[in-house]
């Protein structure tokens, strides 16, 4: 059987699970599928997600799923009659690739990550091979719409200055988007964009299997650059729709199919392959694993005569590194306290990468003794991305996917706004992220109203399955850590640039929520980062009139996984908190005239004047508390 015939016959049984659906996207089945069919049948070594030395494969335009979900089930990676099951409630395939689905290596579907995604993968290696010989390619396919979105050019950058050269680009380029043609919104040489960017650049004909096999063949010789196919398609080929934006979400009925049946001249059962195709792909399959094992082979010779160097992967890849600091007595802010405390942990956890938005300087995040990643040092644990802060989030995506790596990111607060698309994906994949931010508070403003972050805690807190946690001291910072490496759950942790002292210690630090100093209190204060001082400041104006127990609350999330017999215990007396945000999370707890919160944008100005301007000096809160607690008859 020749195998053009089983790619058609692959793309047959795409639409045909779209059509069963009643949904999808079956314009780029027919656009990318022989590109697919090429490199899954002839160049991808890869069998099992549990396999490390698999090559690596990205679909950023997720919505050409279907497509590959065929591959997969010809391929064996999943019983085919899942195929009937497409985007069904209950069904393992859905609508855009998932993790949980054998043979995906990222979930996709916004367009653009999925680029990023791959250049952090392809980053990932380099510092693996570099260290334990792990060696493997990674591929990408992306689409006109993908190269549009800013992420994808973002990382891309990046690849080129880093020479990624086992990243390849297979680009689906059919000039056609949802609305019409690509000329509608852009007029750009991709060719030459891609050159300017150092990678290097083949043109060729997409559907042909030949010129697939010998551009991709080409790919995988470069030595110093990254390389993008440009593969030249149709979107919608050899149906009534071919070359049209109204085969991109199309749903071909059975009568379509049936027709295009006939042009390919197949004969195979519906929502199924035929005997010969299912032969030729188990061939194709028994082929590519031996090509996989010899490589697993050569890494395990290499790996026995290296005893030392196994050990170190093992620890990398199961994570088994520990770190032990001991108690500081010391002001200074959260920043500070977070670097001191990171470049403690990098003498024993050998597996932190630091990527940072060009502010590593200003956050603090930098393994001072780590090296600078580049061309030349793969080993170097802090990578410069530039000012490039969703290629950052989405990147660093990738190198977590990639396994062995522990990935921090770093930038202000106020700029997580740019990272939000790529935050959401890790806390969708669950990849054990640590995203620090500072500059977290309205009291932090010689850089002014843009500056200044209001919403941004509110807005990372509303991420289902995400850890936020701000730290009033290096204590805390420590807790942060410790959460990481035990939940191995993406965190947001909000530092401070005001100096802070250090507060002494009591139980149930790691439950989240905890009173500082406990004693018998007439009501509960909760604070967070700089302002548990307010409320330490607050506790000592009421102390004649009003008992005060202040909670530290580095966490909502963690205090949430708690049992409701502690939750209650913190609870139970009559609550305010104090913290300049939006304080959203916190109204289940309070009622909201008993949350001193922000309700505006920052202003500039010294600490001092802006505390009095916001009402946060520990007299005016201490005259609004002792207000409330008279209205409610608490204290007559």
């Amino acid at each position: 059987m020749k195998e053009q015939d089983v790619a058609n016959e692959l793309k047959i049984l795409a639409l045909e699970s779209i059509n069963h659906a009643g949904s999808g996207h079956s314009g780029s089945v027919l656009s990318c599928g022989d590109i697919l069919y090429t490199l899954y049948t002839r160049h991808l070594l890869s069998s099992t997600l549990k396999n490390r030395l698999r090559d690596r494969f990205v679909l950023s335009n997720g919505h050409a799923c279907a497509m590959l979900y065929a591959i997969l089930a010809g391929l064996n990676y999943f019983d085919i009659k899942e195929m009937k099951n497409f985007i069904k409630y209950g069904g393992m395939l859905t609508g855009h690739p998932e993790i949980d689905i054998n043979g995906i290596d990222a979930d996709t579907g916004p367009l653009g990550q999925g680029v990023a995604n791959a250049v952090g993968m392809a980053i990932a290696e380099t510092i693996m091979y570099a260290r334990f010989k792990v060696d493997n390619y990674t591929y990408c396919m992306t689409g006109d719409g993908c190269l549009e979105e800013g992420v994808a050019l973002e990382a891309l950058s990046i690849a080129g200055l880093y020479r990624l050269n086992k990243f390849i680009l297979l680009y689906d380029k059919n000039d056609v988007t949802l609305d019409g043609k690509l000329t509608l919104s852009s007029a750009d040489d991709m060719a030459m964009k891609f050159r300017s960017m150092n990678f290097n650049v083949i043109e060729c004909d997409g559907h042909d299997i030949e010129k697939i096999d010998n551009a991709i063949t080409q790919a995988k010789k470069s030595v110093d650059k990254p390389t993008v196919i440009i593969f030249h398609t149709i979107i919608g080929k050899d149906t009534a729709l071919a070359g049209s934006n109204l085969s991109h979400g199309k749903v071909f009925d059975i009568k379509e199919i049936d027709e295009l049946k006939k042009r390919y001249n197949i004969n195979k059962p519906y929502m199924d392959l035929s005997i010969e195709a299912k032969a030729v792909l188990n061939q194709k399959h028994l082929k590519i694993i031996k090509m996989l094992d010899k490589r697993v082979d050569k890494f395990e010779n290499y790996m026995q005569n290296n005893d030392k160097i196994k050990k170190n992967y093992q620890k990398f890849i199961n994570n088994k590194f520990s770190f032990n600091i001991k108690h500081r007595d010391e002001i200074m802010s959260t920043r500070e306290a977070n670097g001191v405390v990171l470049n403690e942990i990098g003498k024993t956890v050998e597996n932190l990468i630091v990527l940072s938005a060009d502010l590593s300087s200003s956050t603090k995040v930098k393994i001072n003794d780590g090296g600078q990643y580049s061309c030349t040092n793969r080993f170097g644990k802090n990578i410069a991305l530039g000012v490039r802060e969703h290629a950052m989030g989405a990147i660093a995506n990738g190198l977590a996917l990639y396994g062995g790596l522990n990935v921090i990111t770093s930038t202000f607060l106020t700029f997580s706004n740019y990272m939000l698309p790529a935050i959401r994906m890790s806390a969708i994949m669950n990849l054990p992220i640590l995203f620090v931010f500072t500059h977290s508070s309205i009291f932090d403003t010689p850089d002014g109203i843009t500056h200044i972050p209001v919403e941004q805690l509110d807005q990372l807190r509303l991420i289902p399955h995400m850890i936020v946690s701000r730290p009033c001291d290096i204590e805390e910072c420590v807790e942060t850590y410790k959460w990481w490496f035990t939940l191995r759950r993406p965190i947001c942790m909000s530092l401070s640039r005001c100096n802070l002292p250090s507060f002494p210690r009591y139980e149930n630090m790691d439950k989240g929520a905890y009173v500082l100093n406990p004693y018998k209190a007439d009501i509960n204060i909760m604070a967070s980062g700089s302002e548990v001082c307010i409320a330490n400041e607050v506790k000592n104006v009421l102390k004649d009139k009003v008992k005060v127990n202040v909670i530290s609350v580095p966490s909502i999330e963690i205090f949430e996984m708690q049992d409701r017999v502690y939750k209650n215990k913190l609870l139970k007396n009559p609550l305010f908190v104090i913290e300049s945000s939006t304080c959203a999370k916190y109204l289940k707890y309070a009622p909201e005239e008993q949350i001193f919160s922000v309700k505006d944008f920052g202003r500039t100005g010294d600490e001092a004047s802006l505390k009095k301007h916001y009402g946060y000096t520990a007299e005016a809160i201490s005259k609004k508390i002792f207000k409330i607690l008279k209205k409610l008859k608490i204290f007559e």
